[in-house]
């Protein structure tokens, strides 16, 4: 059984010393899971076997105003899964918006930042996730009308972002007191492959406050900060800086050149991911496995990485090629590396 080692994730993360190369993922689909079991997961014993069992030194744990992939209110259905309606959400005016029956941070469950303590291996470490500012944002108003809000209803955009901003930060900050947590991941989508999905300013002044605020209690309690969205972020990296993010995931092949990224900013963030999703679902081992090669040998040697998926593991990727790229690590990605 593998023996979890956060400490090293931790100091790679944060972007201080490496003994080997870690594996990390942000999400893993529950249909994944199943597959790997051959059936339903039974609880916390099940996620933290299949953790060990993949080589992962944490545990994945969400919470805040929705969960990862899914929908609040409105929702539309598309080949089977729950998405958030992009027209119209529920709030549309600012009678509306006082009428929304807000989530409670002092209500919410977190007993299982509780519990894992009593199950956790020594080494093991929860990776928390949450945020979603801007991801909840656009879907209460839905994407078509926060959009066109942001020019003919500005004052509208900015309440929402206020209080879904508090939201998550109160959640935040009572996740972040748990000795269990050892890092913690903001999960908000901004971009396309092509560019940003709104203007930068309005992130500049809506978004990225809340994640500094966050940053700095991670900073001062020394927890890695990382940040999650696919898509091209050159235009906002520095701020992803400014933020206080140690990391970030996943280095859309698509959109990023991870060595450009590594490039410029070896110095400022461990790189996270990156392995084609693609490549995962249609390929096979020897794909991925060259593929790992070239990132152990192009990203961990020059800078500060964590391998893992270019999004998420999902049900659809066969169980012989995300075991490839986790064994390709495991056999080459030990300091010094030689390849």
């Amino acid at each position: 059984m593998y023996k979890p080692d956060f400490e090293n994730l931790k100091n790679v993360l944060l972007c201080r010393e490496k003994k080997f190369v870690p594996l990390i993922e942000i999400h893993i689909d529950e249909g994944f899971k199943e597959k790997y079991f051959s059936r339903k997961l039974s609880g916390l014993e099940d996620e933290i076997r299949f953790s060990l069992e993949n080589c992962h030194d944490f545990i994945l744990a969400a919470k805040g105003i929705l969960k990862p992939a899914k929908t609040i209110g409105k929702d539309t259905e598309k080949d089977g899964v729950t998405w958030a309606d992009e027209e119209e959400g529920l709030i549309k005016t600012v009678k509306d918006f006082e009428n929304y029956e807000w989530m409670e941070p002092d209500k919410e469950d977190y007993s299982v930042f509780k519990d894992a303590a009593k199950l956790m291996p020594e080494g093991m470490k929860i990776i928390a996730t949450a945020g979603k500012i801007f991801t909840a944002s656009w879907m209460l108003m839905g994407f078509n009308n926060f959009c066109v809000s942001t020019i003919e209803n500005p004052q509208l955009v900015k309440k929402v972002f206020a209080k879904v901003g508090e939201i998550q930060f109160e959640v935040f900050k009572k996740i972040i007191e748990f000795k269990t947590v050892g890092a913690f991941a903001a999960v908000d989508d901004i971009a396309y492959t092509e560019g940003l999905m709104i203007s930068a300013q309005v992130l500049r002044e809506n978004l990225f406050p809340w994640y500094k605020k966050m940053g700095k209690i991670c900073n001062e309690k020394g927890i890695p900060f990382i940040y999650h969205s696919d898509g091209k972020l050159w235009e906002i990296i520095e701020d992803l800086a400014g933020c206080g993010f140690n990391a970030v995931h996943p280095i859309e092949p698509k959109a990023m050149s991870i060595e450009e990224v590594n490039k410029k900013y070896r110095n400022k963030f461990c790189l996270l991911g990156n392995i084609e999703m693609d490549l995962l679902i249609r390929g096979n081992p020897s794909d991925i496995e060259t593929l790992v090669i070239k990132n152990l040998k192009n990203i961990a040697l020059r800078g500060f990485y964590a391998c893992g998926s270019s999004n998420t593991i999902t049900s659809s990727m066969p169980l012989e090629n995300v075991k490839a790229m986790i064994q390709t690590v495991q056999k080459y990605g030990r300091y010094p590396i030689s390849l």
